[in-house]
């Protein structure tokens, strides 16, 4: 008679038998070549170090074309960085759903447009969409404007001061911005801004959503708890959350104060306006606008913080289109110190429209993306995707294959982005605000924002670097990161 530990020894057999020929099936099903992997584990293993990932998926993608098929664990994973196949996937009503990756971001961040599934992410996409409109945006560029006189202070005190991180000062520079530009103008000066707690709460909540994104162990409290990361992280939630429901609460206050032609005064259209208005109508829930609120606030000011950071770092390491993208805004600007950026200005930066968008090649704000499907998805190339199926959209390979950018794909050459080299290109070869169903809805917002702060910025300073451009090491961490952040040194134009 088998004793109970030979039936547990037999029954995992079993297991794994029967899971390594799901694996073998899915592989010849799908005609798509990529790693099986280790028993129970698949890939997984290769993946729990962040600073590793972009490095073995370029590794396998490599190996086995821009698609590969392997297994997370017991999940079966897709990797894609082929323009054609990315378009299928971000257009399919079976892809809207974000992959279970995510769910870490649901517990730092909330429920909201980043993170919620169809059809609920369908309606509630529809309803802020306003938020985000050409005219709402207009009425930004007054803010953009007076917030980089602030920012050009800062620049000028470190000035002659030796190689810094600019990162931390933009991004509490943003994080004022997407404030008030969200939240409303009377968050300016708010304590927790200008101590820069906001920040720092947003920071530890990012790492730790990271954290649990790659080590999964840690979605578990206790175990947060264990390593010692659970308190501060609490605490971080709960500091941004009391923030933004004061400001939700004296918002609905001030609405019962006013009189209704107060109310009609108002651009209803201002995110925080448009979220309390379908409040008190019964659309939206108190839970509904809070994490809305943070997922807002998290997403405009984390990405436009990158797109200016990295812009500079590159500028720095390639000087001659720093004197060239100089030249432009000089052109519109012939006189140093603060200006006024319209937005007819916005629209004559042709070449810093280059410098960004090869930035954001170089450099995708976001690298991999994840989907899961929903259904059965069939591809253009007639391969079908199985419902349940993971899929990471590799959008930092895909901006530096060389069979789309040529042989300097891997290097940074505004020229890229020049219409006779670009205009040929597939429409879903550079992707940095995804595209498809589920695009970034607040992709104008954040290339507004970034243009006004350069355009000022390199008009009043020249910018250098001791680190060079083939020393960069990139990190995945939901946004983009470095291992070692280049330094940059501030110099005052004369001119």
């Amino acid at each position: 008679m088998l004793t109970w530990q030979l039936w547990f020894a037999l029954l995992f057999v079993i297991w794994i038998y029967l899971l390594w020929t799901r694996r073998s099936y899915y592989l010849l099903t799908l005609k798509i070549p990529g790693p099986l992997g280790y028993p129970i584990l698949g890939m997984a293993h290769k993946l729990l170090k962040r600073e590793n990932v972009l490095k073995e998926f370029g590794y396998y993608l490599q190996q086995h074309g821009s698609a590969l098929f392997s297994w997370l664990g017991p999940i079966p994973f897709l990797i894609v960085a082929d323009p054609q196949m990315i378009q299928d996937i971000l257009t399919s009503p079976h892809c809207v759903n974000k992959g279970i990756i995510y769910k870490a971001v649901d517990d730092g961040a909330g429920v909201g447009l980043f993170s919620l599934k169809d059809p609920r992410w369908s309606v509630h996409r529809k309803l802020l969409n306003p938020a985000f409109g050409h005219k709402v945006l207009l009425s930004f560029l007054p803010t953009f404007n007076d917030e980089t006189t602030t920012l050009l202070q800062s620049f000028d005190a470190l000035v002659g001061d030796g190689e810094k991180d600019l990162i931390p000062l933009l991004q509490s520079f943003t994080l004022g911005i997407a404030t008030q530009t969200t939240m409303g103008s009377d968050v300016k000066g708010a304590e927790i801004i200008t101590n820069n707690k906001l920040l720092e709460d947003y920071q530890c909540v990012l790492e730790t959503m990271t954290d649990m994104c790659f080590s999964p162990w840690l979605s578990s409290k206790l175990i947060r708890q264990l390593y010692g990361k659970e308190k501060r992280y609490a605490n971080s939630k709960l500091e941004i959350r009391e923030f933004i429901r004061k400001l939700i609460e004296r918002k609905l206050a001030r609405d019962a104060q006013e009189t209704e032609l107060d109310n009609q005064k108002q651009d209803k259209n201002i995110f925080l306006n448009l979220a309390t208005d379908l409040l008190k109508r019964g659309v939206f829930n108190w839970k509904n606008v809070e994490d809305e609120s943070n997922v807002i606030v998290f997403g405009a000011f984390e990405t436009t913080a990158n797109t200016v950071s990295y812009s500079l770092i590159l500028l720095s390491m390639f000087p001659q289109y720093q004197q060239k993208a100089f030249e432009e805004i000089l052109s519109l600007f012939p006189d140093r110190g603060d200006f006024e950026v319209t937005y007819a200005d916005v629209q004559q930066m042709v070449y810093l429209d280059l410098i960004i968008n090869e930035s954001m090649r170089v450099m995708a704000p976001v690298p991999v993306v994840s989907r899961q499907t929903s259904e059965d998805v069939l591809l253009t190339n007639g391969i079908v995707i199985p419902k349940g199926v993971q899929i990471a959209i590799d959008i930092f390979h895909l901006h530096r294959s060389k069979s789309i950018w040529g042989e300097d794909a891997e290097t940074f050459n505004p020229d890229h982005f020049l219409p006779h080299n670009f205009q040929e290109k597939h429409p879903y070869a550079y992707i940095p605000f995804t595209k498809g169903i589920r695009n970034c809805i607040g992709w104008r917002y954040a290339l507004i924002s970034a243009k006004i702060t350069l355009a000022k910025l390199i008009r009043n300073y020249s910018f250098t670097t001791s680190f060079k451009f083939e020393d960069l090491y990139f990190v995945e961490d939901i946004t983009l990161k470095f291992k070692t952040v280049p330094l940059i040194e501030i110099h005052r134009r004369t001119c």
